[in-house]
């Protein structure tokens, strides 16, 4: 209403401004209403009902398979059990050429190498050419053994000769004797001359050249010579071994010499390829060494295989007497998921077998590495997976993986 001044009245304007205010109050708490349900319906799309969130946790704790599914998985179970966890002590060993199938190869003369036909590690034949030397001196030698023989050609013409005259009783007995004689001494200078070669490997040509041969069949373990240098007389060129025949030499602490006897059989390990082989005991030192208070062991091995060779270090297992009976299952069925080593334990559901994860603190592995000491998380005689772990593994991984996308 207007007054004749043309103004509004107070008390319009209060309610005026009174009404004003109500509309906005009320507009701010639809818009806050709005954004709140909006708010808690992003939350429960979020958040899932307690129904799945159960199924999610047996999805990642446990795998479900079919009867049909076990056995083409090859899965397999067992019961935990009470038995030993053998141990073994490991020392390190060396392979050793058997000395007394062992052959050093020397120099009969003074020379210059002419020629080497073998290399190291090389097998080789007895009576094999090794190396030809050339030898002055022995050229004297070939010459006297030619010399020998020209007069035994003549000795022998004279004594053939004489006889048939002495038999036709044209000349006298003493010339039949004489030749006889002669005879029979160039006989003996031949043999002797050949006999001084063929002792130091010459041979008979006039040429001066001494070969080396092999005097056994064996591997070239050493190897000193080189083309073109001259080497000395009796010096050593080669070593032959016969690998066939290896010992096994190690060192035991004496404490541990109680677990050794005379003709005891022991296992070592090829540090290359995990072969393990075996030996037998052959001797012990009777007293230790005085600073180390080691005994020196030496063993004949038993096995033959291309990788065993001289000088070659191996691993000795020694197995000890101290053997405990324990909880035990087959190392196999171990795995270790979320930095935890654990087990399959299977239980009924429904149709399916359900193998659930089960926590595990271990202990000991046995030498052969087939079974494993269970401290806690395992009872006598219950059921675990013993066969195909792994592949229950993969299936849980799996199954998180595809509840992750």
């Amino acid at each position: 209403m207007k007054n004749q001044f043309g103004k509004i009245s107070q008390p319009v304007l209060i309610i005026g401004a009174l009404i004003i205010t109500a509309l906005v109050a009320i507009t701010f708490w639809l818009m806050q209403s709005g954004h709140s349900d909006e708010h808690k319906h992003e939350e429960n799309e979020k958040t899932p009902a307690s129904g799945e969130s159960s199924e999610v946790h047996g999805e990642e704790e446990s795998v479900q398979l079919t009867p049909k599914q076990i056995t083409e998985q090859g899965i397999k179970v067992s019961k935990v059990e009470i038995g030993l966890i053998e141990q073994l002590i490991s020392y390190p060993a060396k392979l050793m050429a058997n000395t007394d199938q062992q052959a050093h190869v020397s120099a009969g003369y003074s020379g210059q190498v002419k020629h080497v036909y073998v290399e190291l590690g090389q097998q080789v034949k007895k009576g094999q050419a090794l190396a030809t030397l050339l030898v002055p001196d022995l050229v004297d030698q070939q010459a006297q053994l030619k010399i020998a023989q020209t007069n035994l050609n003549l000795a022998r013409q004279d004594f053939e000769r004489e006889r048939d005259l002495w038999t036709q009783g044209i000349s006298a007995k003493q010339d039949y004797q004489r030749a006889s004689n002669a005879y029979q001494q160039a006989q003996v200078q031949v043999q002797a001359a050949r006999s001084r070669l063929s002792a130091l490997g010459g041979s008979t040509d006039i040429n001066g050249q001494y070969t080396l041969k092999a005097p056994i069949s064996g591997v070239i373990s050493e190897k000193d010579i080189v083309i073109g240098e001259y080497v000395q007389l009796a010096t050593q060129l080669f070593v032959i071994d016969q690998i066939d025949q290896l010992w096994l030499e190690f060192i035991v602490p004496n404490i541990d010499i109680a677990f050794l006897q005379p003709n005891q059989k022991v296992q070592f390990k090829s540090l290359q390829t995990g072969q393990m082989y075996q030996a037998q005991i052959m001797n012990l030192n009777s007293t230790a060494d005085i600073q180390t208070g080691r005994l020196q062991v030496r063993a004949k091995v038993l096995d033959r295989n291309p990788e065993l060779r001289p000088n070659l270090m191996v691993s000795l297992q020694l197995e000890q007497n101290k053997q405990t009976q324990v909880r035990r299952i087959e190392k196999n069925a171990v795995q270790r998921v979320d930095e935890k080593d654990i087990v399959f334990v299977p239980s009924q559901h429904g149709d399916k077998i359900e193998f659930s994860t089960q926590p595990v603190q271990l202990g000991s592995v046995s030498s052969d590495g087939k079974w494993i000491e269970i401290l806690s998380g395992l009872n006598l005689g219950q059921t675990y997976v013993s066969q195909g772990s792994f592949l229950l593994k993969s299936e849980l991984e799996k199954g998180e993986a595809d509840h992750e996308h």
